[in-house]
């Protein structure tokens, strides 16, 4: 007998299947989608233990976000000393660095737990994240992947090696650790990379180690790339190479890799990460509020780059994260026909093909044999609610909605905009509490 029959809802299934099924149906048989179409129909072709009413409510895929940090839910509020930063160099040292050098075990897991709570009223059921806690590096992947499988949404982890601290071997012993536990213990929740730090904090020996483990695990690695200036000047004045030019000749570069930001690159980068097929994640929101720069996605995409689109922490909302990347593109080239459909394109359709290349999930979609990752939305169209309408009032309208039900891998996570299974405010207490030791640490 299968498990679950979600009825009645207006299903949008994407995966290239650009149909709209009204009064539509996904049948649910453990973790992964049997069947979808009418609702009618499944119901007298299927027997399932229970039901969804989704009448009035959009029926989706599971969003996914393909580059995010747990550990920034802890800088909500916080304020350093002394004059504000005045360039990215100064945010990363007088305000990311003090605070990842102060992590602790406990404060990691409350920063994740509180992320990934978010993650689910905002319809988010995948999450790459990469990890800074250059205090507690060793098991501090366990922690975050404690509180994975707790929620019950998916992660594909890493921790920045750096090597600002400890030559980088201490962060990178982590992620050998993390990806030998998943090879021994597999899960259905997590998956794991290499991480690295942008690459003007990172010495040739510790790029060549970590290009050594990605082989031997067969993972990608994911990296910062010229995200300010800074990554550019210094490795040209310590290398004489420009940020992507050395990680190429490293062996960095991959079609399983991660390249974040890419704002401050030229054409000869461009090509090489075109030609090595390594994805690069736009981080819109994040961009703007460090004042680094516009990445140029629309020209990424006409050279063959696959964009995905992420969060760098600021928030687990994709919708709005993508409405912002729509938004900057017709104001930064100051032309309102640009930026509409690449925008959905990338979140729809990138975002997906990105995890299942680097984590092998099928998921951002509503199709037979995908992974059972689906959201339901409180959503009633005011105009007609198509195909071709779609797109507009996923920006216009979605974007804002109220998430009602999350359901991962199976499991029903939230159900009518409940998280029954956690206690959110006693989560958000402890949080509050860890956060105030992390600060006055920081201070």
């Amino acid at each position: 007998m299968n498990d679950i029959l979600i009825k009645g809802g207006t299903l949008v299934p994407l995966g290239g299947d650009s149909r709209i099924i009204r009064k539509g149906g996904v049948l649910v048989d453990g973790n992964r989608i049997k069947d979808f179409g009418k609702y009618r129909k499944l119901e007298k072709r299927y027997d399932f233990k229970r039901s969804i009413n989704a009448s009035d409510k959009i029926i989706m895929p599971g969003f996914i976000n393909t580059h995010n940090h747990f550990y920034s839910t802890l800088a909500r509020g916080l304020s350093m000393p002394g004059e504000s930063p005045r360039s990215f160099e100064d945010i990363l040292k007088n305000f990311w660095w003090k605070l990842d050098k102060n992590l602790t075990k406990e404060s990691i897991y409350y920063s994740t737990l509180i992320y990934l709570l978010e993650c689910v009223k905002s319809g988010t059921t995948t999450v790459i994240d990469h990890h800074e806690s250059q205090s507690f590096q060793r098991g501090s992947l366990d922690k975050i992947a404690e509180a994975v499988e707790e929620v019950g949404l998916r992660a594909t982890l890493c921790l920045g090696a750096s090597d600002r601290y400890n030559k980088g071997k201490e962060g990178l012993k982590e992620n050998e650790r993390f990806l030998s536990r998943l090879d021994s213990d597999p899960s259905d929740l997590l998956k794991g990379m290499i991480g690295l730090h942008a690459s003007f904090t990172v010495e040739n020996e510790t790029l060549k180690r970590a290009v050594e483990l990605a082989d031997d695990f067969d993972v990608g690695i994911h990296f910062h790339c010229a995200e300010g200036k800074v990554d550019q000047e210094k490795n040209l004045e310590k290398y004489d190479r420009r940020v992507v030019e050395r990680l190429h000749e490293h062996g960095v570069l991959g079609k399983k890799s991660i390249a974040v930001h890419g704002i401050h690159l030229n054409d000869h980068e461009l090509d090489l990460l075109s030609k090595t097929d390594t994805k690069v994640v736009h981080n819109p929101e994040s961009n703007m509020k460090n004042a680094v720069g516009y990445a140029d996605v629309l020209k990424m995409s006409e050279g063959g780059i696959t964009v995905g689109l992420g969060t760098d922490g600021m928030s687990s909302n994709m919708l709005s994260q993508m409405r912002c990347a729509y938004l900057l593109q017709p104001h930064q080239k100051r032309d309102p026909r640009i930026g509409f459909t690449e925008a959905q394109k990338i979140l729809l359709d990138n975002n997906p093909r990105i995890v299942e290349e680097i984590s092998g999930w099928n998921v951002g979609k509503i199709s037979k044999g995908a992974l059972a990752d689906i959201v339901l939305l409180n959503y009633h169209p005011p105009t007609p609610f198509n195909s071709n309408t779609f797109p507009g009032h996923l920006i216009y309208g979605l974007v804002d909605s109220e998430v009602d039900t999350v359901i991962c891998n199976g499991e029903i996570i939230m159900e009518n905009g409940s998280i029954s299974k956690m206690d959110e405010k006693r989560i958000s207490e402890k949080a509050s509490e860890v956060a105030s030791e992390i600060w006055n640490r920081v201070k």
